[in-house]
């Protein structure tokens, strides 16, 4: 007799206050932007939704089955927040193209930052995943992330949070990171 194993459900994600990488893919590797208004119709439902939940976005970028995205949240309801975004966006995509399949992969990527560090290196790749995708040469040339508004060619698309961006410096008494004023 061949004994199945138990199919134990995945456990909810436990979110704290902090920086999070957030990254999801299109399912079956579909697009999930097939034109520009698929784009802003996606920024337009990513800022609402964040604002809602107080979930303030300090960088993004949209490729073509997948998006990043350096969020800070205050509270755990990023979860719900990703839900509702990735839920509204396939219902609307859906009709616009006529299509009826599940858009995004059933779970997506959401990483805590550890330090400053690692913020660093997230925001680098975040501005840099158009370039490494092939899609552009230089990353101030790709129009669907948040690098131009970033350098202060055009404003940002969507409100972008800067707060966590401030100048850090090492006191040479403590060794200890100290913001400037």
């Amino acid at each position: 007799m061949l004994a199945y194993a138990r199919r134990v459900p995945r456990q909810p994600r436990q979110f704290c206050p902090g920086l999070y990488h957030l990254a999801a893919r299109g399912s079956d590797r579909r697009y999930l932007y097939l034109c520009d208004d698929d784009r802003v119709d996606f920024l337009d439902r990513l800022s609402a939704t964040f604002w809602q939940r107080d979930i303030a976005v300090l960088a993004y970028a949209l490729l073509g089955d997948h998006y990043h995205a350096l969020v800070n949240i205050a509270d755990p309801r990023l979860s719900e927040a990703l839900q509702r975004l990735h839920t509204e966006y396939s219902r609307q995509h859906n009709r616009r193209h006529e299509r009826s399949a599940h858009l995004f992969r059933a779970h997506c990527l959401a990483r805590r930052i550890k330090d400053d560090a690692d913020l660093l290196g997230v925001h680098r790749y975040i501005a840099r995943n158009p370039v490494e995708a092939g899609l552009v040469d230089d990353p101030l040339e790709w129009r669907w992330a948040s690098t131009r508004a970033h350098a202060g060619l055009e404003p940002p698309q969507i409100p972008l949070d800067h707060a966590h961006y401030k100048p850090r410096s090492t006191t040479a008494e403590t060794g200890s990171n100290a913001t400037s004023s």
